[in-house]
């Protein structure tokens, strides 16, 4: 619509200026304060979008859903920029001196917010009655079929019930806990004595064995939560807990004799960062997280060394250790070097991002149309449908996410910006670990450090890879 609008008009249409909010809501105004509205009306205000410039957007509520009063001054701030409005499915245009002097144009916006608002007040309210609803009779049916992986929703009765095997690994798990074993041992017992995961895991992890040991469903609670919008953010808020509502695996005693026991990451009894490769380093091998580990003693303190997770976990994966001494002296010896050699960015990133957030808004409608036939029409077939679309609802944010980092990542000025805040970072006197590592992440998706040719690959966020030399290829240095 945009092309042909330009065509017909004698415009030329700036696709570096095209900004696509789909899935990001004009009705709380998040697209105007911190969607793609938002870099539109910041490259206004700069003087980067010159006046006498045109905003094509499909319809006024695409602007925004606000109530009438906050969409006529947020419309009328574009136009006293000297941006010309264009609604291309009626072809109206909207000018400063169109919204001043033509009551006509004025009345029209208005209504258009208007009923734009209505909609989506309406809708929200009625999305927000069939969960009440839902939650309703929680005693009587289970609110969704996403449970926790020890349990299954029974096709047959509808109920919840406990899944054996897998009920019998979690009892396990807190007997060992309360028994003095620490979730890291737990962990590299269940990989050496090859107990199957859960769900699609290729191995027990000491970060999974926690989030059980703190989970209130093995106890047979659920934490029903609500959506608000808190100062224009969006929050999840806690409800009154719902006790017997999943079948309990273990006693609220023992349950609460975990949370006493419960260990705290080392990182975090330090309270600050103390790897450069914090979150970054990957094994060559497996490709899993190599982690900080320190075999020292008070007495006589080793070097830390770097090891693959899995293998550290007993889950197969060879278990060799890096200095990380040598991988950061090569990493802050090389900072020139990294800053004038990363990539521009790669291909086809933003289609790739607008492809996912109209798959994201499309499943989002289909979701809450579900919900609303739900409330009226109870139907264990639609339930499965609505766990179904909730579950690829949440893989396609998380790859919304992934490539919005990367669009950001490649963006031209940007990267140049966030090139220099690294470079700073990584020569600052006295070096902060933990400021160094968090630019790192921000631009880096991961560090292989691969310890048989000593060698490091860095892969950027925005696409390409980087690599360095950190030491001659070794032999082994063993456990």
């Amino acid at each position: 619509m945009a092309l042909e609008y330009a065509a017909k008009n004698g415009l030329e249409l700036d696709e570096s200026l095209t900004f696509h909010d789909l899935g990001v809501s004009a009705f709380r105004g998040l697209n105007a304060e911190a969607g793609r509205l938002a870099d539109f009306l910041e490259a206004v205000r700069a003087g980067l979008v010159p006046q006498g410039s045109y905003l094509l957007v499909e319809a006024l509520d695409r602007l925004s859903r606000l109530t009438p009063r906050k969409a006529i001054g947020l419309l009328g701030d574009i136009a006293d920029h000297g941006i010309t409005v264009v609604t291309l499915n009626d072809g109206r245009a909207y000018t400063s001196e169109d919204l001043d002097n033509d009551p006509t144009s004025l009345l029209i916006a208005v209504v258009y917010f208007m009923r734009a608002n209505e909609e989506s007040a309406t809708k929200s309210r009625r999305l927000k009655a069939a969960w009440e609803a839902k939650r309703g009779v929680l005693a009587d049916k289970p609110l969704t079929s996403l449970v926790p992986a020890w349990i299954r929703l029974a096709p047959e009765t509808n109920k919840l019930e406990l899944i054996p095997d897998r009920a019998a690994i979690v009892e396990r798990i807190f007997e060992m806990h309360r028994g003095g074993t620490g979730v890291a041992l737990i962990a590299s017992t269940l990989n050496r004595e090859c107990v199957p995961c859960f769900g699609g895991a290729a191995h027990w992890h000491r970060t999974y064995i926690r989030k059980i040991l703190s989970n209130p469903a093995t106890m047979g609670m659920f934490i029903p939560h609500r959506l608000a919008y808190l100062e224009g953010k969006r929050s999840r808020i806690p409800l009154e807990p719902v006790h017997g509502y999943y079948p309990a695996v273990v006693s609220e005693e023992l349950y609460s004799s975990a949370q006493r026991q419960a260990e705290t990451p080392a990182k975090h009894r330090a309270g600050q960062v103390v790897n450069l490769l914090a979150g970054l380093a990957k094994c060559p091998k497996c490709g899993s997280t190599m982690t900080r580990v320190n075999k020292g003693s008070a007495k006589k303190p080793g070097k830390p060394k770097l090891v693959c997770t899995r293998a550290k976990a007993g889950a197969g994966c060879e278990y060799r250790s890096v200095t990380l001494e040598d991988v950061e002296s090569a990493i802050l010896g090389s900072v020139g070097y990294l800053a004038g050699s990363a990539p521009t960015g790669a291909e086809g990133i933003d289609q790739a991002l607008t492809d996912t957030e109209q798959a994201i808004a499309v499943t989002k409608e289909s979701v809450e149309s579900l919900v609303s036939v739900l409330a009226t029409t109870p139907s264990r077939a639609i339930a499965t449908k609505l766990a179904e679309l909730e579950t690829a609802l949440e893989e396609l944010e998380v790859k919304r996410d992934a490539l919005a980092d990367q669009a950001i990542a490649a963006s031209g000025p940007l990267l140049v910006k966030r090139l220099g805040e690294l470079e700073d970072a990584l020569t600052a006197e006295p070096l902060d670990i933990g400021k160094a590592n968090a630019m790192l992440r921000t631009m880096l998706e991961s560090i292989t450090v691969d310890y048989e040719t000593g060698s490091l690959e860095l892969q950027w966020k925005q696409g390409g890879v980087t690599g360095l030399t950190y030491a001659w290829a070794a032999p082994p240095d063993g456990r």
